[in-house]
């Protein structure tokens, strides 16, 4: 109840990332009505809600209620492909319940994965706590992709965050939503270099507060050789498990801003 007042709130006094969030959906959605868009953003921002409260559970609370609040779907292939001496590589989109996912699938694997740095010290020592306390190895951008191969390579479960608009320079051109997607090559880099079979995952917080977790198939054929094909793979995972659950994907953050050929941001004004 209270996460999803923070989100009622949110919509109501954060005008500057609601305009956002339109923008992103007006793009992604561009066959629903204007009052489509809107019920979804404001669904969006009540689960947003949710999701910020349940950090406290992810930062405190025990195995045991991790596990009842989450349900993970496909667990059998990871668990297989590991008995069998594959090394895997999870994927996942910006989703609201990225954090509470890590958890989750600590209890099927030791994992290893990356974050940024916040600018705000005393976030980052909690934001590591709480992605490391079920003892996942966490490592920083600075420290470079090296200690993520290495920990894949030895037996954990990699989990990454790839879908960012970094910048042109480090990325390349894949459709997303139809749209032409600053899209990191980052996912088929780390396969190259481990080996690693390649598996998108899902997210879907529900009104009550449970999370269902979804492990997709392995990608086939992948990583192809080719970078943009195989950012453009990904890009198409994330995109089908965005669409059965559009509000929970974090719409408020600027998926599009890099745009190509010198094309204006649509978030200039």
């Amino acid at each position: 109840m209270l996460g999803r007042r923070i989100g009622r709130l949110f919509y109501r006094i954060n005008q500057k990332r609601v305009a956002i969030a339109r923008v992103n959906l007006e793009w992604c959605f561009p066959e629903f009505t204007a009052e489509e868009r809107e019920t979804l953003l404001r669904l969006h921002l009540v689960r947003y809600g949710q999701a910020i409260v349940d950090m406290g559970l992810v930062w405190w609370a025990s195995r045991s209620r991790i596990d009842r609040l989450c349900t993970v779907s496909g667990g059998e292939e990871l668990q297989r492909l590991r008995a069998s001496g594959e090394k895997v590589l999870l994927v996942i989109p910006h989703v609201l319940g990225i954090d509470m996912t890590g958890a989750a699938l600590s209890a099927l694997a030791p994992g290893a994965s990356m974050m940024k740095i916040p600018s705000n010290p005393l976030l980052h020592r909690w934001l590591w706590r709480g992605r490391s306390r079920f003892g996942a190895r966490i490592y920083t951008r600075t420290q470079g992709l090296r200690p993520l191969v290495k920990a894949i390579r030895t037996g954990h479960v990699g989990y990454l965050m790839p879908d960012e608009d970094l910048d042109g320079a480090h990325s390349v051109f894949a459709p997303f939503f139809g749209i032409p997607t600053a899209t990191l090559p980052v996912v088929g880099r780390i396969a190259r270099m481990t080996g690693a079979k390649v598996m998108p995952v899902f997210c879907e917080l529900d009104s009550g507060g449970r999370y269902h977790v979804t492990i997709g198939q392995p990608l086939s054929g992948f990583p192809s050789g080719d970078i943009e094909a195989d950012a453009a793979v990904v890009n198409a995972a994330f995109e089908t498990g965005i669409r059965t659950a559009p509000e929970q994907y974090l719409w408020t953050l600027k998926w599009f801003r890099t745009r190509p050929n010198g094309e204006a941001s649509p978030y200039a004004g």
